[in-house]
């Protein structure tokens, strides 16, 4: 009997295992069709070339023209890029040059051409990406991202065999910024900090199932981005959700006060969510929505020649989605500036928009949409659960904010020293059911009882359009003046306190400010953003005031005169009034207008360097740097290091440990060899070229160098070449650079002593010739400069040299330079700027160009404007 019931345990092992590898070989075999069904026979790799590349150096490019035109059409590669998962290498990726520009010994590029990439090289694609350059000027306008999906669409149906993920995205600002990637595919916690999601953009998120004829867009449906003042960054953000046609959720978010900036593109400040129409509690996400997007306001995708199902057009997303009646809506403020996902991992500013957690109280139920949220702490919430008509918004006086109308809900959660604490809390009350808030309850305490409350003045309430520049017209003059008028009127509030009770004005939340926010539970990144930011500030010292106001209130100062000119002028939402009421009820002189002072001395950072040098890490290098930049002279040849972020990384280098190769901080980001690597010299004599640097050869100039100045901003190392020219009569070369802080160029001043005084002299600055590189000159502004590649493992760089135009000669092509020739007067100085860029050391590495590059040099060019 023992043995019969083995027996039976096994067979039973067996056909489960049967079935496992059966049902593994067919989401295989519907993974490689849906492949086909975009790329045809290209998923399909030629065994005998997988495994030349394989049993070659992984990185070598192997080219393959087909056609025998003397031009490939495809490159294969082992990608050794190591910002892709150990777990997927070796990584073969082929690549389809598809607008007939790839040369024999140069990269693949993002302006057409279509990469497959087969993780493990086991012969089954995983992944595609597709670049394409819609408006022939050779850089991304769209990239399409192709992937495999089990899991997700065993949610949506019963069958086993999986579907293709796509994710689309259209550069519609044409700044060629988009997605980065890992293996070839976007991974949200890797990613998202150096995909762009700003400017002006567009994106989609698709499938295709094996039998299906069209592509089902979900989710993302689309996610809109827009830049309303041509500043390069977003000022309002829009994700529709939603299946095929059918309309689920609007989350639609404004950088309010336009206080983001090109090195800090994403600060949200306000957030509407809508439910659609259908929408219900009890079926939530399951709910029978009503609305489908027509025809009249949306368009078909076609990628790769399968069409899409309706999607809801960019130019007419907005007047669209105002015109809907929701089923339920939340809005959300971010009340102190850090919009921040609640979990302890994702500790920057959110892309999205702002994402609020889901309101589980009872009557007020409201789900999340999208994710990682926020916290619930110190954002504003406003809730109307059954609106009659389209989103209507109002800017009050009474408590200088805007807010949803018809809000049947409103408060703020508060916990002022981030230890997941209620400490106070805020309530909003309509009153007359009018629509607009007219009272404001305070709980001072956290004790869910209201300690203190006001009436709120609605005279002077003004509609509001959901508009960005609507918005921003009534939101940034509060932040601008209003932080500078409670700051006083806290000042003279604690006098009021100190008159009534000794020690009465103490006050936590202000003493938090008075250290700059730092405390325990709060980061120190945080509290930095914090103090520095004016609407956290706002936020803070509005918080000072309130507690404060309710302590006078409890020390019984209600029965003094000229207390209800205070109360009227609170709820007008006066402050200066505010203060010069309670400077007559206690007879104190006006405060000092000294904000700007104070805030500063709040704001002011401990001095520290921001340049830096050395000579003595690697012999004979000599090494300077401001944090944006870093460059190195070795006997002449000049050479850069790309950096991971803005840092000085003297201090990082370490003997025995390869340069060359990537670290934490960056790396050696130049092959330069014998040539003038950026910006390194030569000087011509009677037309004959001296290089200003030692090879190794009889006869080349000797080096020697020290420092010359150095302060917190600047530093300027002096480097003599003794012996450049003529033997019988030479030169010497003083080269002297300057790190400048804040600074991505470095400026170089050049003085040429010695020599025979009938000779003519000329200097040639030049830039290494790169194996595939694109080259440009512009003498009307006196810049030379490349973007290229030499190495898999280093990337796409930049050159550039800007040098003062009036004193140009000529060009000088050689086989290992490009050199600009300049005048020369012995004993005179001449000053050039030398400026380096490496991709990967990019917050956003997806992906600028040439043009890009050039126009970074033609703006630091117009800085210096050396004549």
């Amino acid at each position: 009997m023992k043995n019969f019931l083995l027996g039976v345990i096994c067979i039973f092992s067996l056909i489960i295992l049967q079935s496992n590898s059966s049902e593994q070989d067919s989401k295989v075999l519907s993974k490689q069709k849906l492949f086909e069904r975009f790329f045809g026979n290209k998923i399909h790799f030629d065994t005998a070339m997988v495994q030349k590349v394989l049993a070659d150096r992984h990185g070598k490019r192997h080219y393959i023209d087909n056609n025998n035109d003397g031009k490939p059409e495809e490159v294969w590669f082992v990608d050794t890029d190591p910002k892709h998962n150990a777990n997927k290498h070796p990584m073969l990726v082929r690549v389809f040059d598809e607008d007939n520009d790839l040369k024999a010994g140069n990269e693949p590029d993002y302006d057409s051409d279509l990469y497959i990439v087969d993780w493990n090289a086991d012969g089954i694609v995983d992944v595609a990406v597709d670049y394409e350059d819609t408006d022939g000027d050779q850089d991304v306008d769209e990239m399409v991202q192709y992937y495999f999906d089990e899991s997700f669409y065993n949610t949506v149906r019963t069958d086993k065999e999986g579907c293709l993920r796509i994710w689309w995205a259209r550069d519609d600002g044409d700044d060629n910024l988009l997605w980065h990637t890992v293996d070839y595919r976007y991974y949200q916690r890797p990613c998202q900090q150096y995909s762009h999601f700003g400017g002006d953009e567009t994106f989609n998120w698709l499938y295709l199932t094996k039998d299906a004829d069209t592509l089902i867009p979900l989710f993302e449906n689309p996610f809109l981005f827009y830049d309303r003042d041509n500043d390069g960054v977003t000022e309002d953000v829009i994700r529709v959700e939603g299946y095929a046609d059918t309309l689920q959720y609007l989350r639609w978010s404004f950088d309010a006060d336009n206080d983001a900036t090109l090195e800090q593109p994403r600060d949200f400040d306000v957030t509407v969510v809508g439910c659609a129409p259908g929408w219900t509690v009890e079926k939530n996400r399951n709910s029978d929505f009503s609305v489908r997007i027509g025809k009249d306001v949306s368009e078909a995708l076609t990628i790769r020649g399968i069409q899409s199902s309706p999607i809801l057009k960019r130019e007419d997303a907005v007047k669209y989605l105002s015109d809907i009646t929701w089923a339920r809506v939340q809005l959300t403020w971010d009340e102190n500036d850090v919009n921040v996902a609640a979990n302890p991992i994702d500790t920057f500013e959110r892309w999205e928009g702002i994402i609020a957690p889901a309101n589980k109280e009872a009557d007020f139920y409201f789900p999340q949409i999208g994710g990682p949220s926020c916290s619930v702490f110190n954002k504003r919430t406003e809730i109307a659960l059954q609106p009659t008509g389209p989103n209507e918004f109002y800017f009050s006086p009474a408590d200088h904010r805007l807010h949803l109308k018809n809000a049947d809900r409103s408060y703020i959660r508060v916990d002022f020293d981030n230890d997941s604490t209620e400490d106070m809390r805020y309530t909003w009350y309509d009153t007359n059911a009018d629509g607009i808030l007219d009272k404001l309850s305070i709980d001072t305490n956290g004790d869910m009882l209201a300690d203190d409350s006001c009436k709120l003045d609605i005279s002077g309430v003004k509609a509001v359009t959901w508009k960005y520049e609507d918005i921003n017209a009534v939101v940034e003059p509060v932040i601008k003046n209003e932080p500078g008028q409670i700051y006083l009127f806290i000042k003279t509030i604690n006098a009021a306190l100190e008159s009534m009770k000794n020690g009465a004005s103490q006050e936590p939340i202000w003493n938090l400010i008075l250290n700059n926010m730092q405390t325990a539970k709060i980061p120190t990144f945080i509290a930095d953003e914090l103090i520095n930011s004016d609407e956290s500030m706002l936020y803070y010292l509005r918080l000072v005031r309130d507690r404060q106001i309710a302590k006078l209130k409890k020390l019984g100062v209600t029965g003094k005169s000229s207390w209800k000119e205070f109360e009227t002028a609170r709820s007008m939402g006066d402050t200066e009034t505010m203060t010069i009421s309670l400077c007559k009820i206690f007879k104190l002189s006006a405060p000092v207008k000294d904000y700007e002072k104070w805030i500063a001395e709040r704001r002011a950072k401990p001095e520290s360097a921001k340049v830096a040098w050395n000579n003595e890490w690697f012999p004979p290098s000599w090494i300077w740097e401001s944090e944006k930049a870093s460059f190195r002279i070795y006997d002449g040849h000049l050479d850069m290091f790309g950096k991971h972020k803005e840092e000085l990384i003297i201090p990082k280098l370490q003997n025995g440990v390869s340069y060359h190769s990537e670290q934490s901080w960056g790396m050696d980001v130049l092959h330069v060899d014998k040539s003038s690597g950026c910006g390194g010299l030569t000087l011509y004599v009677n037309g004959i070229a001296y290089p200003v640097r030692n090879d190794g050869n009889p006869g080349d100039p000797v080096f020697t160098g020290g420092l010359v100045k150095q302060t917190p901003d600047e530093v300027t190392i002096e480097l003599l070449a003794k012996g450049v020219g003529p033997a019988q009569n030479s030169y010497t070369v003083i080269w002297r650079p300057t790190a400048l802080a804040g600074r991505a160029d470095s400026r170089m001043e050049v003085i040429v002593e010695g020599g025979n005084p009938d000779d003519k002299v000329e200097l040639g600055i030049g830039i290494v010739r790169m194996n595939d590189e694109s080259f440009f000159s512009k003498q009307k502004i006196g810049l030379i400069g490349s973007w290229g590649f030499q190495d898999p493992g280093i990337g796409w760089i930049g050159l550039g040299i800007i040098y003062p135009k009036s004193s140009f000669v000529r060009m000088d092509e050689q086989k290992e330079d490009h050199r600009v020739v300049l005048k020369c007067v012995p004993q005179k100085p001449i000053v050039y700027h030398i400026q380096g860029d490496w991709i990967r050391g990019h917050q956003f590495p997806c992906c600028p160009s040439s043009s890009d590059w050039e126009n970074n040099l033609r703006k630091t060019a117009e800085m210096i404007n050396l004549k």
